[in-house]
């Protein structure tokens, strides 16, 4: 799952910047369309943000609850 970025242009360099949009405007972005959590997901999400899990670590485990097989 990539994350969710917004590009920029630096005014001294001219060059691209990549930044992670942050978890408010995803809410924001996910709301305009129609969008929601379902509940095995919100909770998946709350167990895994109160086990400090961060960047790829998480990514890796919220793909592994959601792996068949």
């Amino acid at each position: 799952m990539a994350k969710s970025t917004k590009v920029s242009r630096s005014a001294g360099s001219g060059k691209f910047i990549t930044r992670p949009i942050g978890v408010g405007k995803a809410e924001r972005f996910a709301a305009v369309e129609g969008l929601s959590l379902k509940p095995a997901s919100r909770s998946l999400s709350k167990s895994l943000a109160s086990s400090n899990l961060k960047g790829d670590a998480y990514r890796t485990a919220v793909t592994k609850a959601f792996k068949k097989g």
